[in-house]
């Protein structure tokens, strides 16, 4: 049996109330077995029934061969799946007691574990709410090697009165007059999906004037948050973003338990009117990265020097990280986050150089700006140590062509990797394919090309030849051209734009996503709805059930932003797998960009990966892919990888299934991970 490693603080989810492990031994001369090994009899060798090991048993344990004596004792929870109502500030307790089998009270010697202490956790046999999050954990009573198990449920109800209203005049929005004749709703979209972590959206509403008395309800499964407030004209209101994040947390499935939105609004002679309704959806898992993204000259002050931004989807406010001097742009990111290609606006071919982005500020990387590599744009291989870099082709796209050149210094590798006429690169997370825009035709820069076909091309073992290349999706079946693929997490799919002027975002433009051998097109047209977006690039993990898919759009954002036509970030859920005739879902707008600028070209990848020894909370923190407890300090620190024959706990790095400790996980985008509910 495989030896487990790299414990991530799992507790299984055993649902029952009573369990306990029998003695045991393993074959040859052993003495117990190692985690998880006991109990298992084996007839083979000399066998001693030894202590156990990490699997012994509780009392009573003989020592005789044959696989030892079975425990005569269990243990009994009590009570069995409580649940407690937590109301505002008022947070009922429960007091659980611990038995053997024989009637012995043991509940002052076992040892306490709540697998979600952000709905409570256990003190001196008491369970406590925190009040902040509901939802339904297993709480688990250890004495040695033997367990019991049992759900505990939290459901919240939350009330914030910041308009100070009467409890009459609360109580008057519960039996309404009326539809109301104004409010329209005109963000969020209803049956918009968001993930765990990200900033609140901020709700906003036409038809009204001001000022005026409101109610939010917010309802989902395990948590009612209620909120009384007063606005004006334009309509807005933005939660606290704790009890936004506490409403996710509360959630059991984006699907399953839908987040129903009241909208209310007291009338003006007295009484309320019916509330305007949405639903939305909180995916059960966080969508983890940055996105980088460019920002055009001469907006927000930048003067002629467009610059790369970075923000994440909790980001308050963008960050720039770094500053050459001039304008750059035209960027890519390897996928462990550590290093940046970018292209600096100035003498042609345009000089293209690397970013060290673990450097803090960031520092240049192996490519200098005078190195003589020139072009436009680029993507990295699975391991960042090759890149696939585009020449300018400034006045023919026909002859643009992709190399493929090392990292290290931008030696050229593969002079011509996929045949003239190819530009706007992608290289798949799992290194085996590329894709790019090819059949490029028509005058100007590449991005002004009319014509070309998304094609792709396999890589071969040694990461530097490509064979294959061949269209995937013609230019004829929608608008524009084809633009700008980005490759799914897992490397199965493509999403990718058609724009109606070359590859900018100027014009209309809409979404698409094609598996990676052609099949499968579909339109993504809850996403890109306004035709007016572009440039899709998917996040480097999957996360609650869903790919994650930024783009850029022009549309108006509620009333904050009317008749702009000013393209911005914008965050889409797709269906993994994508089987609906359209996976997509409406978007949300990623709040903390600055309103003022022209979003272009977003690309998301890690945030760099820490080193051993760094603090972590998953697996995907690390280079190594493992996060591990250290016995000195307790604190969850990057590790080594398992030696040969251990497995990985839950959120720490796999290859397959079968590398994971847990029998239920699967091997998500290379980590080990539960299929969230949908």
């Amino acid at each position: 049996m495989r030896r487990r490693f790299a414990f991530l603080g799992f507790v299984s989810t055993l649902g029952v109330a009573m369990f306990a492990y029998g003695c045991g031994a393993t074959g040859g001369n052993s003495s117990g077995g190692d985690g998880g090994d006991a109990g298992n009899s084996d007839t083979g060798g000399n066998t001693q029934g030894g202590t156990g090991g990490d699997g012994g048993c509780l009392f009573n344990c003989g020592m005789g061969g044959n696989g030892g004596t079975p425990n005569g004792q269990q243990l009994i929870i009590a009570p069995l799946n409580p649940t407690l109502n937590v109301i505002d500030l008022n947070k009922p307790t429960q007091v659980f007691t611990v038995k053997t089998l024989d009637g012995q009270d043991v509940t002052n010697q076992v040892s306490w574990v709540y697998e979600r202490p952000d709905i409570g956790d256990v003190t001196s046999a008491t369970f406590v709410p925190t009040g902040n999050v509901g939802g339904t954990g297993v709480l688990t009573a250890k004495l040695n090697m033997a367990e019991a198990s049992t759900n505990v449920t939290v459901n919240v109800k939350k009330t914030v009165n910041t308009a100070g209203l009467p409890p009459a005049q609360m109580a008057a929005f519960d039996t309404p007059i009326g539809p109301d004749p104004g409010v329209q709703i005109v963000y969020p979209y209803h049956d918009t999906v968001f993930p765990l972590g990200v900033l609140a959206p901020e709700l906003q509403w036409n038809g009204v004037g001001g000022p005026e008395i409101y109610r939010l309800k917010i309802t989902e499964k395990h948590m009612e948050y209620v909120t009384y407030f007063q606005t004006g004209a334009p309509a807005r209101f933005l939660m606290d973003q704790k009890d936004w994040e506490n409403i996710g947390a509360s959630g059991t499935g984006s699907q399953s338990d839908p987040v129903m939105v009241q909208l209310s609004r007291l009338a003006p002679g007295g009484g309320a009117y019916a509330p305007t309704s949405q639903v939305w959806h909180v995916a059960q898992g966080r969508v983890r990265g940055a996105v980088y993204y460019w920002e055009l000259p001469g907006v927000c002050g930048g003067g002629e020097n467009g610059r790369i931004l970075k923000i994440k989807p909790d980001s308050a406010t963008p960050e720039e990280f770094f500053n050459p001097g001039g304008c750059y742009g035209c960027h890519s990111v390897s996928r462990n986050g550590q290093t940046m290609m970018a292209t600096l606006d100035s003498n042609l071919p345009f000089p293209q150089f690397t970013i060290d982005l673990a450097q803090v500020p960031a520092q240049y990387g192996a490519i200098q700006p005078n190195s003589g590599l020139g072009g436009t744009f680029s993507a990295f291989n699975q391991t960042g140590d090759k890149i696939l870099v585009s020449n300018d082709a400034a006045s023919n796209p026909s002859n643009s062509i992709l190399r493929i050149v090392s990292a290290a210094g931008g030696a050229v590798l593969n002079p011509n990797a996929m045949g003239n006429g190819c530009g706007e690169p992608a290289w798949s997370p799992d290194g085996n394919k590329v894709a790019a825009i090819c059949g490029l035709g028509g005058g100007g820069w590449v991005f002004d090309a009319t014509s070309g076909y998304l094609a792709t091309g396999d890589v071969a073992a040694d990461g530097i030849s490509v064979s294959n290349v061949h269209p995937i999706v013609q230019q004829a079946g929608g608008q524009g051209r084809p633009a700008y693929p980005s490759f799914t997490s897992d490397s199965q799919y493509i999403a990718f734009g058609r724009p109606t002027l070359g590859s900018r975002s100027t014009g209309n433009g809409d979404l698409w996503l094609v598996k990676n051998d052609g099949s499968e097109l579909k339109k993504l047209a809850i996403a890109g709805s306004d035709n007016k977006s572009f440039n899709p690039v998917f996040a480097p993990q999957r996360a609650g059930g869903y790919y994650w898919l930024v783009f850029i759009s022009r549309r108006d954002y509620g009333n904050t932003m009317v008749s702009t036509n000013r393209q911005q970030l914008w965050m889409t859920a797709i269906d993994d797998p994508p089987t609906a005739g359209d996976p997509s879902h409406p978007p949300f707008y990623m709040r903390g960009q600055e309103s003022c600028g022209l979003s272009e070209n977003a690309y998301m990848a890690q945030e760099p990966c820490k080193a051993q020894g760094q603090g972590c909370v998953t697996g995907a923190d690390c280079c190594g892919g493992q996060c591990v407890k250290d016995p000195a300090s307790g604190a969850y620190v990057c590790g080594e990888p398992p030696p040969p024959g251990s497995c990985s706990e839950t959120g720490n790095a796999c290859t397959t299934k079968a590398d994971c400790c847990n029998p239920v996980d699967e091997c998500i985008d290379g980590f080990c991970a539960q299929k969230p509910p949908k």
